[in-house]
Protein backbone atom coordinates (compact mmCIF):
# COMPACT_ATOMS: atom_id res chain seq x y z
CA UNK A 1 0.00 0.00 0.00
CA UNK A 2 1.32 3.44 -1.16
CA UNK A 3 0.24 7.31 -0.57
CA UNK A 4 -2.51 8.12 -3.10
CA UNK A 5 -2.83 11.62 -4.34
CA UNK A 6 -6.23 13.48 -3.46
CA UNK A 7 -7.90 15.92 -5.39
CA UNK A 8 -9.35 19.34 -3.53
CA UNK A 9 -12.56 21.08 -3.57
CA UNK A 10 -12.07 24.59 -4.40
CA UNK A 11 -15.21 26.82 -2.54
CA UNK A 12 -15.82 29.91 -3.72
CA UNK A 13 -17.20 32.88 -1.15
CA UNK A 14 -17.20 36.53 -1.19
CA UNK A 15 -14.88 36.99 1.55
CA UNK A 16 -12.33 34.81 -1.01
CA UNK A 17 -9.24 35.56 -2.86
CA UNK A 18 -9.36 35.65 -6.78
CA UNK A 19 -5.16 35.01 -6.87
CA UNK A 20 -4.14 33.10 -3.60
CA UNK A 21 -5.71 29.48 -4.22
CA UNK A 22 -4.98 30.01 -8.05
CA UNK A 23 -1.49 30.72 -7.44
CA UNK A 24 -0.91 27.76 -4.75
CA UNK A 25 -2.67 24.94 -6.95
CA UNK A 26 -1.89 26.35 -10.74
CA UNK A 27 -4.70 26.55 -12.20
CA UNK A 28 -6.47 29.78 -13.61
CA UNK A 29 -7.80 32.72 -12.07
CA UNK A 30 -11.57 32.55 -12.27
CA UNK A 31 -12.07 36.47 -11.45
CA UNK A 32 -14.55 35.34 -8.76
CA UNK A 33 -13.52 35.02 -5.35
CA UNK A 34 -11.48 31.65 -4.38
CA UNK A 35 -12.05 31.15 -0.27
CA UNK A 36 -11.65 27.32 0.10
CA UNK A 37 -9.78 24.17 -0.74
CA UNK A 38 -11.05 21.71 1.24
CA UNK A 39 -9.88 18.36 1.85
CA UNK A 40 -11.05 15.54 3.29
CA UNK A 41 -14.43 13.67 3.48
CA UNK A 42 -17.14 16.22 3.74
CA UNK A 43 -20.06 15.45 1.89
CA UNK A 44 -20.14 19.75 0.97
CA UNK A 45 -16.97 18.91 -0.62
CA UNK A 46 -14.90 15.42 -0.97
CA UNK A 47 -11.89 14.98 -1.86
CA UNK A 48 -11.32 12.41 -4.79
CA UNK A 49 -9.01 9.78 -6.13
CA UNK A 50 -6.68 9.84 -8.91
CA UNK A 51 -9.92 7.31 -10.25
CA UNK A 52 -12.36 9.09 -9.48
CA UNK A 53 -13.65 8.00 -6.41
CA UNK A 54 -14.56 10.11 -2.95
CA UNK A 55 -12.01 9.57 -0.86
CA UNK A 56 -15.25 8.68 1.84
CA UNK A 57 -15.70 5.52 -0.05
CA UNK A 58 -12.09 4.10 0.04
CA UNK A 59 -12.11 4.45 3.85
CA UNK A 60 -15.91 2.82 3.93
CA UNK A 61 -14.47 -0.32 2.30
CA UNK A 62 -12.04 -1.09 5.74
CA UNK A 63 -11.96 1.68 8.38
CA UNK A 64 -9.71 0.06 10.25
CA UNK A 65 -7.13 -0.42 7.63
CA UNK A 66 -7.14 2.79 6.25
CA UNK A 67 -7.81 5.11 9.82
CA UNK A 68 -6.23 2.44 11.78
CA UNK A 69 -7.77 1.10 15.58
CA UNK A 70 -6.45 3.90 17.53
CA UNK A 71 -9.12 6.35 15.28
CA UNK A 72 -12.03 3.52 14.81
CA UNK A 73 -11.91 2.96 18.84
CA UNK A 74 -11.39 6.77 19.87
CA UNK A 75 -13.40 8.24 16.65
CA UNK A 76 -15.42 5.96 14.53
CA UNK A 77 -15.54 5.05 11.00
CA UNK A 78 -15.08 8.73 9.66
CA UNK A 79 -12.02 10.46 8.63
CA UNK A 80 -12.52 12.90 11.83
CA UNK A 81 -10.95 16.18 10.44
CA UNK A 82 -11.11 18.43 7.25
CA UNK A 83 -7.76 19.84 5.99
CA UNK A 84 -8.40 23.39 4.17
CA UNK A 85 -6.37 26.35 3.13
CA UNK A 86 -8.05 29.55 3.83
CA UNK A 87 -7.82 32.80 1.42
CA UNK A 88 -9.35 35.65 3.37
CA UNK A 89 -9.57 39.11 1.44
CA UNK A 90 -12.38 40.24 3.68
CA UNK A 91 -13.76 39.56 7.36
CA UNK A 92 -15.77 36.37 7.48
CA UNK A 93 -18.87 36.00 9.74
CA UNK A 94 -18.57 36.45 13.83
CA UNK A 95 -19.07 32.68 15.00
CA UNK A 96 -18.68 29.91 17.58
CA UNK A 97 -18.87 26.28 17.44
CA UNK A 98 -20.21 23.56 20.16
CA UNK A 99 -18.67 20.85 22.03
CA UNK A 100 -19.12 17.59 21.51
CA UNK A 101 -21.74 17.82 23.99
CA UNK A 102 -23.86 20.20 22.91
CA UNK A 103 -23.39 19.64 19.39
CA UNK A 104 -25.41 16.57 19.62
CA UNK A 105 -28.10 17.70 22.28
CA UNK A 106 -28.87 20.28 19.84
CA UNK A 107 -28.76 18.24 16.72
CA UNK A 108 -31.38 15.43 19.07
CA UNK A 109 -33.42 18.71 19.62
CA UNK A 110 -33.55 19.55 15.93
CA UNK A 111 -34.24 16.16 14.30
CA UNK A 112 -37.95 17.12 14.45
CA UNK A 113 -37.57 20.05 12.33
CA UNK A 114 -35.00 17.97 9.56
CA UNK A 115 -37.99 15.46 9.81
CA UNK A 116 -39.84 18.29 8.53
CA UNK A 117 -37.49 19.07 5.47
CA UNK A 118 -36.41 22.67 7.38
CA UNK A 119 -33.32 23.86 5.51
CA UNK A 120 -30.19 23.14 7.03
CA UNK A 121 -29.42 26.95 6.91
CA UNK A 122 -32.09 27.45 9.00
CA UNK A 123 -31.23 25.16 11.75
CA UNK A 124 -28.12 25.51 14.06
CA UNK A 125 -26.91 22.28 14.26
CA UNK A 126 -25.58 20.06 10.63
CA UNK A 127 -23.99 17.63 12.53
CA UNK A 128 -23.73 15.83 15.93
CA UNK A 129 -19.93 16.90 16.05
CA UNK A 130 -18.36 19.10 18.16
CA UNK A 131 -15.90 21.24 15.93
CA UNK A 132 -12.81 22.93 17.36
CA UNK A 133 -9.92 24.46 14.52
CA UNK A 134 -6.58 25.65 13.99
CA UNK A 135 -5.14 28.36 11.75
CA UNK A 136 -1.37 28.33 10.77
CA UNK A 137 -0.33 31.93 8.81
CA UNK A 138 0.70 30.83 5.57
CA UNK A 139 1.03 35.18 4.94
CA UNK A 140 0.35 37.27 7.90
CA UNK A 141 -3.46 36.67 9.23
CA UNK A 142 -5.74 38.90 11.47
CA UNK A 143 -8.18 37.58 13.28
CA UNK A 144 -10.79 38.39 16.45
CA UNK A 145 -10.77 35.61 19.16
CA UNK A 146 -12.84 35.63 22.86
CA UNK A 147 -13.69 38.13 25.00
CA UNK A 148 -11.48 40.80 26.21
CA UNK A 149 -11.87 42.37 30.18
CA UNK A 150 -15.07 43.70 30.34
CA UNK A 151 -12.95 47.08 31.50
CA UNK A 152 -11.45 47.25 28.64
CA UNK A 153 -14.53 47.19 26.55
CA UNK A 154 -16.45 49.84 28.58
CA UNK A 155 -13.01 51.87 28.07
CA UNK A 156 -13.33 51.58 24.32
CA UNK A 157 -16.98 51.96 23.91
CA UNK A 158 -17.30 54.45 26.36
CA UNK A 159 -14.65 56.77 24.22
CA UNK A 160 -16.44 56.22 21.06
CA UNK A 161 -20.14 56.05 21.33
CA UNK A 162 -20.34 57.95 24.78
CA UNK A 163 -23.99 58.75 24.05
CA UNK A 164 -25.53 55.38 23.08
CA UNK A 165 -23.27 53.61 25.90
CA UNK A 166 -24.92 55.78 28.69
CA UNK A 167 -28.42 55.47 26.98
CA UNK A 168 -27.95 51.02 26.79
CA UNK A 169 -25.49 50.20 27.98
CA UNK A 170 -24.16 51.79 31.05
CA UNK A 171 -26.18 49.66 33.76
CA UNK A 172 -24.52 46.23 32.26
CA UNK A 173 -22.70 44.67 34.66
CA UNK A 174 -20.50 42.42 32.50
CA UNK A 175 -20.04 40.75 29.07
CA UNK A 176 -23.12 38.62 28.73
CA UNK A 177 -25.57 41.44 29.47
CA UNK A 178 -23.69 43.62 27.37
CA UNK A 179 -23.53 41.30 24.51
CA UNK A 180 -27.35 40.65 24.53
CA UNK A 181 -28.06 44.14 24.91
CA UNK A 182 -25.95 45.04 21.94
CA UNK A 183 -27.75 42.11 19.86
CA UNK A 184 -31.28 43.01 20.99
CA UNK A 185 -31.57 46.45 20.19
CA UNK A 186 -34.45 47.37 17.78
CA UNK A 187 -33.82 48.35 14.23
CA UNK A 188 -33.71 52.07 15.20
CA UNK A 189 -31.36 51.81 18.49
CA UNK A 190 -29.22 49.63 16.65
CA UNK A 191 -28.84 52.51 13.69
CA UNK A 192 -27.93 55.60 16.21
CA UNK A 193 -25.33 53.29 18.42
CA UNK A 194 -23.86 52.52 14.98
CA UNK A 195 -23.86 55.80 13.53
CA UNK A 196 -21.90 57.49 16.32
CA UNK A 197 -19.49 54.65 16.37
CA UNK A 198 -18.63 55.00 12.94
CA UNK A 199 -18.11 58.90 12.90
CA UNK A 200 -16.19 58.44 16.12
CA UNK A 201 -13.86 56.26 13.81
CA UNK A 202 -13.67 58.60 11.37
CA UNK A 203 -12.39 61.61 13.63
CA UNK A 204 -10.36 59.10 16.16
CA UNK A 205 -7.35 59.30 14.20
CA UNK A 206 -6.43 55.45 15.17
CA UNK A 207 -4.52 53.67 12.32
CA UNK A 208 -6.42 51.81 9.93
CA UNK A 209 -3.22 49.39 9.85
CA UNK A 210 -0.58 48.36 11.97
CA UNK A 211 2.84 47.21 10.48
CA UNK A 212 1.22 47.33 6.98
CA UNK A 213 -0.26 43.88 6.76
CA UNK A 214 -2.89 43.27 10.03
CA UNK A 215 -5.77 45.74 9.90
CA UNK A 216 -6.41 47.15 13.15
CA UNK A 217 -9.91 47.38 15.28
CA UNK A 218 -10.44 50.54 13.44
CA UNK A 219 -9.37 49.26 10.08
CA UNK A 220 -11.85 46.04 10.90
CA UNK A 221 -14.51 48.25 11.67
CA UNK A 222 -14.52 50.53 8.88
CA UNK A 223 -14.13 47.48 6.15
CA UNK A 224 -16.74 45.92 8.19
CA UNK A 225 -19.33 48.74 7.76
CA UNK A 226 -18.88 49.12 4.02
CA UNK A 227 -20.09 44.86 3.64
CA UNK A 228 -22.74 44.57 6.74
CA UNK A 229 -23.78 48.20 7.34
CA UNK A 230 -25.84 48.34 10.48
CA UNK A 231 -24.80 44.71 12.21
CA UNK A 232 -24.49 44.69 15.54
CA UNK A 233 -21.33 42.69 15.08
CA UNK A 234 -19.74 45.57 13.62
CA UNK A 235 -18.58 46.74 17.29
CA UNK A 236 -16.79 42.97 17.67
CA UNK A 237 -13.20 44.56 17.07
CA UNK A 238 -13.25 46.41 20.60
CA UNK A 239 -15.49 43.54 22.27
CA UNK A 240 -12.52 40.85 21.19
CA UNK A 241 -9.21 40.48 21.01
CA UNK A 242 -7.43 41.28 18.08
CA UNK A 243 -4.65 38.19 17.38
CA UNK A 244 -1.69 38.96 14.50
CA UNK A 245 -0.27 35.83 13.54
CA UNK A 246 3.18 36.22 11.86
CA UNK A 247 4.17 33.88 8.98
CA UNK A 248 4.62 30.49 10.77
CA UNK A 249 2.55 31.27 14.09
CA UNK A 250 -0.56 29.49 14.64
CA UNK A 251 -4.22 30.24 16.39
CA UNK A 252 -6.52 27.65 18.29
CA UNK A 253 -10.02 27.88 18.77
CA UNK A 254 -11.42 25.37 20.87
CA UNK A 255 -15.26 25.23 20.80
CA UNK A 256 -17.43 27.99 22.64
CA UNK A 257 -15.01 30.74 21.79
CA UNK A 258 -16.29 33.62 19.73
CA UNK A 259 -14.34 34.69 17.08
CA UNK A 260 -13.61 35.76 13.19
CA UNK A 261 -10.80 35.74 10.63
CA UNK A 262 -10.43 39.39 9.03
CA UNK A 263 -7.38 38.89 6.37
CA UNK A 264 -4.78 36.66 5.68
CA UNK A 265 -4.15 33.33 4.08
CA UNK A 266 -3.58 30.29 5.95
CA UNK A 267 -3.86 26.73 6.66
CA UNK A 268 -6.75 25.29 8.89
CA UNK A 269 -7.14 22.10 10.08
CA UNK A 270 -10.67 21.47 11.96
CA UNK A 271 -12.76 18.66 13.55
CA UNK A 272 -15.08 17.29 10.51
CA UNK A 273 -17.84 19.52 11.15
CA UNK A 274 -20.37 22.25 10.01
CA UNK A 275 -21.99 23.57 13.02
CA UNK A 276 -21.33 27.28 13.10
CA UNK A 277 -23.38 29.99 15.82
CA UNK A 278 -23.12 33.27 13.94
CA UNK A 279 -23.11 36.17 15.85
CA UNK A 280 -22.41 39.23 13.51
CA UNK A 281 -20.66 40.10 10.26
CA UNK A 282 -23.47 37.92 8.11
CA UNK A 283 -26.47 37.63 5.91
CA UNK A 284 -27.15 33.96 7.32
CA UNK A 285 -29.20 33.52 10.32
CA UNK A 286 -28.18 34.73 13.89
CA UNK A 287 -29.87 32.69 16.66
CA UNK A 288 -28.68 35.22 19.71
CA UNK A 289 -30.47 33.01 22.59
CA UNK A 290 -28.58 29.61 21.15
CA UNK A 291 -25.39 32.11 20.42
CA UNK A 292 -25.83 32.80 24.55
CA UNK A 293 -26.01 29.76 25.27
CA UNK A 294 -23.19 27.77 24.03
CA UNK A 295 -20.42 31.13 23.79
CA UNK A 296 -18.10 31.77 26.62
CA UNK A 297 -19.11 35.32 27.50
CA UNK A 298 -15.72 35.87 29.82
CA UNK A 299 -12.41 37.36 29.01
CA UNK A 300 -10.42 34.76 26.79
CA UNK A 301 -7.73 33.16 28.30
CA UNK A 302 -5.62 31.47 25.98
CA UNK A 303 -2.77 33.03 23.09
CA UNK A 304 -1.28 31.84 20.01
CA UNK A 305 -0.41 27.78 19.59
CA UNK A 306 2.29 26.60 21.38
CA UNK A 307 4.60 25.03 18.37
CA UNK A 308 7.64 22.49 19.44
CA UNK A 309 9.34 19.84 17.75
CA UNK A 310 8.47 16.03 18.19
CA UNK A 311 11.11 12.96 17.90
CA UNK A 312 11.05 13.31 13.85
CA UNK A 313 12.08 17.08 14.04
CA UNK A 314 8.27 18.11 12.41
CA UNK A 315 6.82 21.55 13.99
CA UNK A 316 3.83 20.48 15.77
CA UNK A 317 1.35 22.88 16.48
CA UNK A 318 0.40 22.05 20.48
CA UNK A 319 -3.61 22.03 21.03
CA UNK A 320 -5.58 19.60 23.10
CA UNK A 321 -8.32 18.24 20.34
CA UNK A 322 -8.34 14.65 19.98
CA UNK A 323 -9.59 14.70 16.04
CA UNK A 324 -6.86 16.38 14.62
CA UNK A 325 -3.12 17.28 14.98
CA UNK A 326 -0.96 19.36 12.23
CA UNK A 327 2.50 19.02 12.00
CA UNK A 328 4.93 20.79 9.37
CA UNK A 329 7.90 19.43 8.24
CA UNK A 330 10.69 21.59 5.76
CA UNK A 331 13.37 20.72 3.87
CA UNK A 332 14.91 17.75 5.95
CA UNK A 333 13.55 13.96 5.36
CA UNK A 334 11.47 12.12 8.13
CA UNK A 335 9.65 9.22 8.78
CA UNK A 336 6.23 8.54 9.47
CA UNK A 337 5.34 5.40 12.08
CA UNK A 338 1.84 6.30 13.25
CA UNK A 339 -0.90 4.01 12.99
CA UNK A 340 -3.54 6.91 12.38
CA UNK A 341 -4.23 8.61 9.24
CA UNK A 342 -2.96 11.13 7.53
CA UNK A 343 -3.00 14.25 4.58
CA UNK A 344 -0.36 15.59 3.61
CA UNK A 345 -0.08 19.22 1.52
CA UNK A 346 2.90 20.14 -0.28
CA UNK A 347 2.80 24.51 -0.29
CA UNK A 348 6.22 25.19 -0.86
CA UNK A 349 8.79 23.17 -3.45
CA UNK A 350 8.47 19.55 -3.69
CA UNK A 351 8.34 16.33 -1.49
CA UNK A 352 8.86 12.52 -2.01
CA UNK A 353 6.39 10.21 -0.12
CA UNK A 354 7.79 6.90 -0.18
CA UNK A 355 7.59 6.42 -3.68
CA UNK A 356 4.79 9.12 -4.46
CA UNK A 357 6.44 12.54 -5.86
CA UNK A 358 4.29 15.68 -4.42
CA UNK A 359 4.44 18.95 -6.60
CA UNK A 360 3.35 22.30 -5.00
CA UNK A 361 0.05 22.58 -4.18
CA UNK A 362 -0.29 18.70 -4.91
CA UNK A 363 -2.06 16.94 -1.75
CA UNK A 364 -2.14 13.06 -0.70
CA UNK A 365 -3.85 10.63 2.07
CA UNK A 366 -1.57 8.18 3.66
CA UNK A 367 -3.63 5.24 5.18
CA UNK A 368 -2.88 4.03 8.44
CA UNK A 369 -1.97 0.66 7.66
CA UNK A 370 1.19 1.76 5.25
CA UNK A 371 3.45 1.49 8.90
CA UNK A 372 6.98 2.84 8.21
CA UNK A 373 6.99 5.50 5.62
CA UNK A 374 10.18 7.60 4.57
CA UNK A 375 9.33 11.49 3.61
CA UNK A 376 11.89 13.78 1.93
CA UNK A 377 10.66 17.41 1.87
CA UNK A 378 12.54 20.00 -0.23
CA UNK A 379 10.23 22.90 0.78
CA UNK A 380 7.53 22.47 3.10
CA UNK A 381 4.97 19.99 3.59
CA UNK A 382 2.36 20.37 5.90
CA UNK A 383 0.72 16.71 7.51
CA UNK A 384 -3.15 16.75 9.05
CA UNK A 385 -2.92 13.71 11.39
CA UNK A 386 -4.97 12.04 13.90
CA UNK A 387 -3.68 12.29 17.62
CA UNK A 388 -1.82 9.14 18.72
CA UNK A 389 -2.92 8.03 22.45
CA UNK A 390 0.62 8.51 23.59
CA UNK A 391 0.58 12.40 22.06
CA UNK A 392 -2.99 12.85 23.82
CA UNK A 393 -0.94 11.79 26.95
CA UNK A 394 -3.03 8.81 27.04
Amino acid sequence: MEALKIRGTIKEYDWGSKDFLPGLFGYPETGKPQAEAWFGTHPLGEALLEDGRTLSSLISEDPEKYLGRTTVDRLGNSLPMLFKVLAISTPLSIQCHPTREIAREGYAKEAPLREKGVPLSELNYKDPNQKAEVIYALTPVTAMCGFRSFDEIVEDLGRLIPAAYAKYFSSMKNIAQLFERLYTLSGDDLSQVIDEYVDSLARSGEPVWDREVFLTRRGIAERAWKLYGYDPGLLCPYLLNVMELDVGEALYLEPRTLHAYVLGNGIELMSLSDNVLRGGLTHKKVDVPELMRVMIAEPFSGGKAQISPDAEGRSVVRTPSDDFLLKVMSDSSYVLNDDVPSMLLCTDGSAKIGSLELKKGECCFVPACIGKLEVFVSGRLFQATVPTDEELGN
